[in-house]
């Protein structure tokens, strides 16, 4: 099965607690502290992203400001899309608008997406944690958003939404989302994870040994993972990193969505 959305936000949680401490950690601290949350998730989530996930998609999502995707969403009209899918209130939408307000300090719109997110779901049943929304899910729908700019993405195909607009594609994930993942989903759209620093050379060591060395001479993304694809050669593994290489080959176990 493809992989949740859920997973990257858990992730993206641990390292947020990392860069959003205060007091902060020391930098050495910091590092240290985010390295061991990359690893432990890759341990984790190995099999999985080996036998499930699709690696443009994966990479895209832990990396969103490195795509190459252009499109003309902002904070403002990503802030429509979102009132308009949730049938926000008036009182709702003023909450959604605070990280306008002067002084609004680190909230940001993707916070204020949570709160708001959270304080409608007070109104019904409790709210599920996680979704089953994937980050295949979410990439085919920025692509398409992304074809209808001004520059399309390298090796962008068009897709088709259910006969849906893109935009309208975009307001249905966000229905399907609890708090946590809206957040970093509009995060992700606006591409920009701060303060959160995802430890890149850590994360292309652990998907594959020899990632690093293929961005470093084509940066992207699509392209790299085209020539690893190609590569058939026994993964030769740095004894620092835990890589997925080091995984012994298997047959896929048969998983049930979790």
């Amino acid at each position: 099965m493809p992989f949740r959305f859920a997973h990257v936000c858990d992730l993206l949680d641990k390292l947020d607690h990392v860069y959003s401490r205060y007091p902060p950690y020391l930098p050495k601290d910091a590092t240290q502290k985010s390295r061991d949350a990359v690893l432990y998730w890759f341990k984790k989530h190995g099999q999985k992203i080996r036998y499930d996930a699709n690696g443009l998609a994966l990479l895209s999502t832990l990396f969103p400001e490195r795509t190459h995707r252009m499109h003309e969403l902002d904070s403002k009209s990503l802030e429509k899309i979102i009132s308009r899918s949730l049938s926000l209130p008036s009182s709702r939408i003023t909450d959604l608008t605070r990280w306008r307000e002067p002084g609004a300090g680190e909230r940001d719109l993707g916070a204020c997406v949570e709160r708001v997110v959270n304080q409608e779901a007070d109104k019904t049943a409790a709210q599920p944690r996680a979704s089953i929304v994937t980050i295949e899910d979410i990439e085919q729908v920025l692509v398409a958003i992304a074809s209808q700019g001004p520059v399309a993405p390298p090796h962008a195909t068009p897709l088709t939404l259910d006969g849906s607009s893109p935009r309208v594609s975009l307001g249905r994930l966000y229905q399907r989302l609890p708090a946590r993942e809206s957040k970093w989903l509009t995060r992700l759209i606006l591409k920009s994870y701060s303060p959160v620093i995802v430890p890149d050379h850590l994360v292309y060591m652990s998907y594959h040994p020899f990632l690093p060395d293929l961005l470093a001479v084509e940066p992207d993304f699509s392209a790299a993972l085209f020539l690893l694809r190609g590569m058939n050669i026994p993964a030769l593994v740095h004894q620092e990193y835990a890589s997925l290489a080091e995984m012994p080959r298997k047959s896929a176990p048969c998983q049930t969505p979790d």
